[in-house]
């Protein structure tokens, strides 16, 4: 027979309590969820969902894109890896780049035209 050590603890009703609550599945109503999705909606400039092509941005305008594209990929590439997570990043990649694009012809715009 072989030897076997243990150690173990055994928790009180209140370190159950605290250890079960803090990862409790609460749903639509856990303030985690809440204040995830107030981010996710605040980081959006309200313009942007009536952008048209007949609308011109301006530098301040592409920068708001900017940092909606960065808060958006930080709570992004957090998630485990998956096609959702996959798919939003590459379309952050792509609005990164269109940003970059027309920021590119706004100084070439300012400077040689």
């Amino acid at each position: 027979m072989s030897r076997r050590i243990s150690q173990s603890i055994t928790p009180t009703t209140e370190d159950v309590t605290v250890l079960r609550g803090t990862f409790a599945a609460k749903g639509a109503n856990d303030p985690v969820i809440t204040e995830l999705r107030r981010v996710l909606k605040e980081a959006v400039p309200g313009w942007l969902t009536k952008l048209t092509e007949e609308q011109e941005l301006t530098r301040p305008r592409l920068e708001e894109i900017k940092a909606a594209v960065a808060t958006r990929r930080q709570i992004i590439e957090v998630l485990p890896e998956g096609k959702a997570r996959s798919d939003a990043l590459a379309a952050l990649d792509n609005a990164e780049k269109t940003v970059g694009e027309m920021d590119s012809e706004l100084s070439v715009g300012a400077f040689g035209g």
